[in-house]
């Protein structure tokens, strides 16, 4: 037995490196259950209560038709927001007439609160699909286009001038050189405002007022219905970590695999 402890060990320690976001999931429900252990269950729900609650959910047939509701929502107005703040981020770095007039722009879209852009949109569009799309994507676009911008502001000019100089095409330049100095930027942006904008479509939801993950948990809410809102927070967590993990991550892996990896010290 004491010959199986060392490499029980370094079992654990090579999990921990590997699946650091399974321990991170695993170290939240322990917690969460210690809570219940200790306080009321309109504070902290049961884990059971909420896994039971899930699964009438699926029985009902609400939880997917909701989880599609709410996605393709997100994936419409974040898809946009990726495609016009790229082009307007490489826009802004490479022409001082856009930057000027694009960093103004940026910067009030970025004041105004998300709960005044909900109004607009009610007010603009009414209640209906467009209206929570446009608040996703009016938040995720400047945060995207900010970081473009910078990357594009960041490349290496010496490296293009060295590229010039061997009468290399500016296609191949900006395939070559811009493309690979913006990327890193441009999924900078990406990790930082998709985690916000499905945040962001739950209170588009509830107060543009269209059926969804965030108006259910918000019916839920007002029926003091605790457990159904802890189940539809769950399946937000799943929902966004499925985004990371199974999208984002390995697109991001694929196209940057140029990079070359940090070896990390024994």
């Amino acid at each position: 037995m004491k010959q199986d402890r060392p490499s029980l060990i370094k079992g654990l320690i090579a999990f921990v490196n590997q699946s650091p976001a399974v321990l991170a999931i695993i170290f939240v429900i322990v917690g969460w259950y210690l809570l219940t252990l200790h306080f009321p269950p309109y504070m902290f729900p049961r884990i059971s209560s909420i896994a039971r609650t899930i699964v009438e959910l699926h029985r009902d047939g609400e939880l997917w038709v909701n989880v599609w509701r709410t996605s393709w929502r997100v994936v419409v107005a974040f898809g946009s927001a990726i495609i016009m703040a790229t082009f307007s981020g490489i826009m802004m770095g490479y022409s001082k007439i856009t930057e000027t007039g694009g960093k103004p722009i940026l910067f009030i879209i970025q004041t105004i609160s998300s709960v005044v852009w909900c109004f607009f949109a009610v007010i603009w569009f009414r209640a209906n699909d467009f209206a929570a799309i446009f608040v996703i994507f009016i938040v995720g676009y400047p945060i995207i286009t900010i970081n473009v911008w910078e990357g594009v502001k960041n490349v290496d000019l010496k490296l293009e001038s060295m590229a010039k100089a061997f009468n290399v095409s500016k296609r191949d330049i900006f395939m070559g050189i811009t493309v690979p100095f913006v990327l890193p930027y441009l999924f900078a942006g990406i990790r930082s405002s998709f985690s916000y904008c499905w945040k962001i479509s739950i209170l588009a939801e509830l107060m543009v007022g269209v059926k969804g993950t965030g108006y259910w948990m918000n019916y839920a809410w007002g029926q003091a219905e605790f457990d159904e809102v802890m189940a539809w927070v769950v399946v937000m967590v799943a929902l966004m970590l499925t985004s990371e993990y199974v999208f984002i991550r390995p697109v991001e892996a694929y196209l940057m695999r140029w990079r070359p990896k940090r070896q990390e010290s024994a």
